[in-house]
Formats: C-alpha cells, structure tokens, sequence
C-alpha cells in the first residue's frame, strides 16, 4: 500500500483534479513538494521536457494542461530518457519542448528546473492514514452531504430541464426566422448579380481567349517535326541556311556550294541562283479548347523549381476603346509573356514547361547552324 498521496486541485478552467502516491521505500515524505504538479501548474498547456536532477534524467509530459499517464519518470539511463521524449513530440500536440542543451533537439528550450518552478511548491504529500474516530465522523458528514446533495441536484435538475425545453423551443423559432431571412438576402443578392451580369454582357465587349484555339504545345512541335521530314537537308549543290516553323508552315533556305545542282520541285530560286527558299505547310492540328491559366505565384515557383532557362518578358497589356457611353473597358482577367527559349536537343523530344504550363501558346521554331534550336511563343497566366 502508499504511504502518502498528493492531490493537483482542478481550476476554474475546467481542469479536472489529478491524484497521485507515494512510497517510503523510495525516499518519500509528507509535505514533501510534487514537482510534476508544481511545475504543471507553473507551465500550463501542452508540453513535455526532460530535466537533469540528482536521481538521473527527469522525464515529464503534459497534455492539456494535464500530467500524462507515465508523464512523470526518472531514468537512470540519459538514452532512454531522451528517447521518450522523442516519443512525446512525435504525437505531435506539444506547445513547448525542454530539453537539455547538450542534447541539441531542434526547437528544444533549455531553461533550467528551478527557473521553471519560479521558487513554487504547489503540491505537497500528505498521510495516508488516518483515525478511525475521524474517519467515522468524515463518513457520516460526507453521508449528510451526499443526501442532501441528491435532493438538491434533483431540484436544480428539474429546473435546469424545464429552462432547457423552453430555450430549445426559444432557438428553434429563432433559427427559423433567421433561416427565412437568409433565404430572402440570398434570392435578393442572387437577383442583383444577375441583374449585374445582364448589363455588363450587354454594355462590355469580351477578349479572346487566344490560347484556347491554338493547338497545345507538344502538338504544334510534331507536327513541325513530321513536316521538317520533307525538307531535303542537303541536296546536290545546296546546303541549307535556315529552317524556321512559324503558324501553320515551315519556311526553308539554302545557299548555293560548288558543283553541279539540282532544283528540287516546289523551290524558289533567287535570280542570282546563289541562294533558293522554300515552304511546307503543316498538317492540320487540334485547337487545345478550354484551359485554366496559372496565377502568377504557381508559375513563378514552379520556373525556378524546374530551373526553367527561358527569357520572359510581359507584354503590354490588350486595351479596347472606352464604349459610346463614356465606360471604361476593364483590361483582359489574365496578363502575358513573352517566351524565348534556347535548347540544344531537339524540341519535340523536351516535356518540362511544354507540358506542365497551362496557356503556352509557340509561335515559331528556328534551327541555327550550330544544331540549337530558338523556341519562342507566349505564355499567359492569370491575373489577380
């Protein structure tokens, strides 16, 4: 049996009493300081810490503003005491960690035990026994309490019930008032922005969403290398000079060698006949339909996240005329760049931004002398 017990009073909060006990034969006397009560009540909350006291390393965890099960140990091992600890703060809930400094536990406070309690002793260990004669008497007192405590919880109780069945009714009528005044606000809300709506789509023109009948990317970027597969490279006599994929065609050059030449079907040569052109129009592609645009925060990060190499660059924005009446045409919801993009592999076998970016619009294609391609196009994104 404990020889003592220790009794942490609940509060005007709605703490609930905590009781704990005490033995002897570990060192325990009466009116001796609880120091898991004093310093729970000195740090209030939801907490746990580990503190270097002569027995070994002090363990303590509280939970709403409550001591724990198994919150209070002292451990003769420092490995096991932290290694609880660990435990504590990986459930997560924890306002505060102390721990000592040594251990280095990011986000751990490291004040001192004594700084804590503030000089405090809350709780302190009382007797167990108690005379017979006085335990008599408590009971018969603690009897007459309970008595006529019973009678006078079943008055309050009915009363209390009684007050309850007539505030219930009380909110219910009042919730449904409310509700019927809500439900007016609304449809006279709901009739105003339609009212809204109606007018401005009478008065204000609409902006294109130009990107939305523009075939997406990757699409535009094979159908350039399909019809690139018709462009002789370097037939007899010429080498090419330039070779761009712009709208819905491919427009080629080629420079004049030495040699005797060939004039392949479709070529125009230049009267000096130093240099010929060509174009190949492309298959007929897919508009990409309706796209949600990115606000400009998404872009911005996921550019940098995928070290994105392009020059970008707004654009000014596309502005209308004030309306007869004298309005003022608000300019588009979304705003655009310009995108110049220099790659050295072939641009149809890249994902990244051509993929991912929702409302990248490619306008051309050019293949320089060196192998690198200059991909170029607008990019649009949602405005705030």
């Amino acid at each position: 049996t404990s020889d003592f017990y220790c009794v942490r009073p609940g509060n005007n909060k709605g703490r609930a009493p905590q009781f704990g006990l005490g033995e002897s034969k570990f060192g325990h006397k009466w009116n001796m300081p609880s120091a898991a009560a004093s310093l729970a009540n000195r740090q209030p909350g939801s907490w746990a810490g580990v503190f270097m006291v002569p027995e070994g390393s002090w363990f303590i965890e509280v939970r709403d503003d409550l001591i724990a099960p198994e919150g209070d140990m002292v451990f003769a091992d420092e490995a096991e005491a932290m290694s609880r600890l660990q435990e504590a703060s990986a459930r997560g809930g924890l306002e505060k960690i102390f721990a000592p400094p040594s251990w280095a536990i990011p986000g751990a406070e490291g004040s001192s035990l004594p700084a804590l309690l503030s000089g405090k002793a809350d709780a302190r260990l009382q007797q167990m026994k108690v005379p017979k004669k006085l335990i008599g008497l408590a009971l018969l007192g603690l009897l007459g309490v309970v008595v006529m405590w019973t009678g006078v919880s079943y008055f309050l109780e009915m009363r209390a019930q009684a007050e309850a069945e007539r505030l219930a009714e009380e909110q219910q009528r009042q919730a449904e008032l409310n509700r019927m005044a809500e439900e007016e606000r609304q449809r006279v809300l709901e009739q105003e922005r339609l009212r809204q709506m109606q007018q401005q789509a009478q008065t204000l023109p609409s902006y294109r969403r130009v990107w939305e009948v523009m075939p997406k990317p990757m699409d535009w970027l094979r159908a350039c290398e399909k019809t690139m597969e018709k462009v002789p490279v370097a037939p007899l006599g010429w080498t090419l000079a330039s070779l761009t994929c712009s709208g819905s065609q491919i427009s080629a050059s080629w420079n004049r060698t030495t040699g005797p030449a060939t004039v392949p079907e479709g070529w125009n040569v230049d009267p000096t006949m130093r240099s010929a052109s060509a174009s190949y129009a492309l298959p007929e592609l897919v508009q990409r339909g309706r796209e949600q645009l990115w606000p400009q925060e998404a872009i911005l990060r996921y550019i940098l996240y995928n070290d994105w190499q392009a020059q970008l660059s707004y654009l000014p924005d596309e502005t209308m005329p004030p309306l007869a009446n004298g309005q003022v045409v608000p300019p588009p919801p979304w705003r655009s760049r310009s995108m110049v993009w220099r790659v050295d592999l072939a641009p149809w076998t890249l994902k990244g931004p051509l993929v991912d970016l929702p409302g990248l619009v490619l306008n051309s294609l050019v293949w320089a002398s060196d192998g690198s391609w200059q991909i170029e196009g607008v990019l649009y994104e949602q405005r705030h």
